[in-house]
């Protein structure tokens, strides 16, 4: 799953296709239920708010794509780190995760949380995109590997 959004998304950005890059965060969604299912045992209840989470990023964002609203993408940025957050405990919970792969997705969501101050510096908001970017893909990995 997570590789066909890498590839969607890559290929949007890419061919600067705005349609297909709102196809990519849909598919998003789609990762967001799949990763909801494999990790609501660590604690069910704070499972509950990933799929709201990732839903209103989701939503955002494509509404911001559309309409070219930058803002708008960035509030997204909000919502999606909240996600990361509340993902990186379910997986700090499970028993079959690895904790530092955890620990790297609450951090990269707080990460994006924190895009939201105003005037940070260019060089921490390339961090946060670093961290929050590795992440996810060292994610994806360990779910091809591990699944």
């Amino acid at each position: 799953m997570y590789l066909a959004y890498f590839v969607v998304a890559i290929a949007g950005a890419a061919l600067a296709s705005t349609p297909l890059s709102v196809v990519g965060t849909g598919v998003y969604f789609v990762l967001a239920i799949f990763l909801y299912r494999s990790f609501r045992q660590g604690d069910p209840v704070v499972a509950l708010a990933l799929l709201p989470l990732a839903a209103l990023g989701c939503l955002m964002q494509g509404i911001g794509m559309v309409q070219a609203d930058r803002d708008t993408q960035r509030l997204a940025l909000l919502f999606f780190g909240l996600f990361l957050v509340v993902l990186g405990y379910l997986l700090a919970r499970s028993t079959f995760a690895p904790r530092p792969l955890a620990y790297a997705l609450a951090l990269a969501g707080l990460g994006w949380c924190a895009v939201m101050i105003p005037g940070l510096p260019v060089a921490l908001l390339a961090g946060v995109m670093l961290i929050g970017g590795l992440s996810e893909i060292a994610l994806a990995l360990w779910l091809l590997i591990a699944r």
